[in-house]
């Protein structure tokens, strides 16, 4: 099974906002933003590729609180067995 470091707490992201260059904050998984119970639902039912969100990719929604930009940034999953191999890429 593959997991998502950001999801897991195994790994941050500093992401300065474009727009103002406030420090952004991670809002979470983008498919919790699909409607009223997306974030309640198995997410493999929401692996469709929307902004590359797959078995192989997460997308998280990154916001600004200072000028509300957002932006959908993308991880690599990693198989439980290769967690260990600290030089994986997580961010594409």
């Amino acid at each position: 099974m593959a997991v998502c470091m950001v999801c897991n707490g195994l790994a941050s992201v500093e992401k300065s906002c474009p727009e103002c260059g406030s420090l952004m904050v991670d809002a979470g998984i983008i498919q919790d933003y699909y409607d009223n119970y997306s974030a309640y639902l198995e997410q493999d039912i929401y692996e469709d590729g929307y902004r590359s969100y797959s078995e192989l990719c997460c997308v998280h929604l990154f916001a600004c609180p200072r000028c509300h930009y957002d932006v959908s940034l993308k991880f690599k999953r990693i198989e439980e067995e290769r967690l260990l191999d600290l030089k994986l890429p997580i961010y594409s």
